[in-house]
């Protein structure tokens, strides 16, 4: 059993997303390994942060607190605070969660789904696919490497990418019901629609608090008036500013057929139990 004293070192894997070491860590995530991404808060404290759960908000503050300037051209908050990211498995995050205060923000899983289908749910079209393998691809064979390897792949699991013209309801609802297929199929698609307790882990204890959704503003306007600093907590809404001109983002829950819905339930049902013994287990989180 792993034990830390405060002083030492953070533990866990640190990744880059230009090595290959992020997408082997995705690999291994999908493939069903526990990997908590924990942001550092000074010496006492962090947050593990699991994707669509409010992120481009909390990495965006997060950074600022760090230093950084979020208003350069480019930025990115995603690849950014990467760079502070401590990939713990679960004996490190029990580990850790001894001498910091950890905190969480918990989705419903059904509204995290959809916000995922409208950031990425293209991603699964013809199109996007070539484009990924030919980015992905710098010699002149590789392309049709990735290709053919892409294509057995799929047919393993009963898949096949969507037409570029498909109507993204149809192609959510579709994907919903074949959700473990396209985890095991996409890493991309895999990192924003895995269960929540696969970056949380299934032990609420570890964490002082789980947070909604609804509370992200004032876990930053707390953040903020702990650093001292002047922090833009303006909250991230990429999807809301994009929808007018892209059909994609604007996908909406009650888009869902019955179908769909009973099957993210059964797929999502370890993050509903994670929610209720966080429920029976943590007292509600007050800021200072």
């Amino acid at each position: 059993m792993l034990r830390l004293e405060a002083q030492d070192p953070l533990p866990g894997r640190r990744v880059a997303s230009a090595d290959g070491s992020w997408a082997q860590m995705q690999i291994q995530m999908r493939e069903g390994q526990q990997r908590s991404p924990l942001l550092p808060l000074g010496g006492d404290a962090g947050l593990v942060w699991a994707p669509k759960n409010g992120c481009s908000t909390l990495k965006r503050v997060y950074m600022q607190i760090q230093g950084a300037d979020c208003q350069l051209p480019g930025f990115n908050p995603h690849s950014a605070a990467l760079a502070f990211t401590h990939w713990l498995n679960p004996e490190e995050l029990r580990a850790v969660a001894d001498h910091r205060a950890l905190v969480a923000i918990w989705r419903d899983p059904i509204d995290r789904f959809v916000s995922a289908c409208r950031s990425h749910l293209v991603e699964l079209t013809t199109a996007a696919i070539y484009a990924k393998l030919r980015a992905c691809s710098p010699e002149p064979n590789s392309f049709d490497h990735s290709l053919r390897f892409h294509n057995e792949l799929f047919a393993r699991h009963g898949v096949r990418s969507f037409a570029d013209e498909a109507d993204p309801v149809d192609v959510m609802n579709q994907a919903a019901s074949q959700l473990p297929a396209w985890i095991a199929c996409h890493i991309d698609w895999s990192h924003h629609t895995l269960p929540q307790t696969s970056f949380l882990g299934g032990d609420p204890r570890c964490y002082r608090t789980i947070l909604g959704m609804e509370q992200i503003n004032a876990l930053v306007a707390h953040w903020s008036k702990a650093s001292g600093g002047q922090i833009d907590l303006t909250p991230q809404h990429v999807s809301r500013d994009e929808a007018m001109d892209n059909p994609w983002r604007r996908l909406r829950r009650d888009q869902l057929s019955s179908e769909a819905l009973a099957a993210l339930e059964r797929f999502y049902a370890a993050d509903w139990a994670f929610l209720e013994l966080a429920q029976q287990q943590l007292g509600a989180w007050q800021a200072a």
